[in-house]
């Protein structure tokens, strides 16, 4: 086998110490971003893959949570509105904008401000988007007992 520097390689896939201190306190600062956003409807999120793929669970709340959502530079608001925005851009990914959009509404964005700027994104993104993204809020609405107007 070969050595590098008179060791042979280690190919484990398990974290050096200090690594594992690290992300820990990402996750748990992530976890907690989660919860204040979305509460148990984001922690059934990260349970609901968590058995299927723990690491992609773990990414979610330690990059997702734990470093983006945490960030100072944007308001809540305003974050949610950028991923509604880029959740209707990419298309064909409802159930991942039907969480943000409930997730704007537990920040305070109004409804009208929700569909003011799926209205919005219908000259760049043409109709089907645009209507994909509608329908989508409408759902969340319903569930919620929120009027859009």
């Amino acid at each position: 086998m070969q050595t590098i520097r008179g060791r042979a390689p280690d190919f484990s896939l398990a974290p050096p110490p200090y690594f594992q201190a690290v992300t820990d306190e990402r996750y748990d600062q992530g976890w907690e971003r989660l919860r204040e956003l979305a509460g148990e409807h984001g922690e059934r999120v990260i349970e609901g893959v968590r058995d299927v793929a723990p690491d992609l669970a773990r990414y979610v709340v330690e990059f997702g949570y734990g470093d983006v959502y945490s960030r100072s530079g944007l308001d809540d608001r305003t974050r949610q509105l950028a991923a509604i925005a880029a959740l209707t851009a990419l298309g064909g990914a409802e159930p991942q904008l039907e969480y943000h959009i409930g997730i704007a509404l537990n920040v305070g964005v109004e409804p009208r401000e929700i569909v003011e700027t799926i209205v919005h994104l219908a000259p760049f993104l043409g109709f089907a988007r645009t209507l994909n993204a509608a329908r989508s809020a409408k759902r969340v609405f319903a569930a919620r007992g929120v009027l859009p107007g």
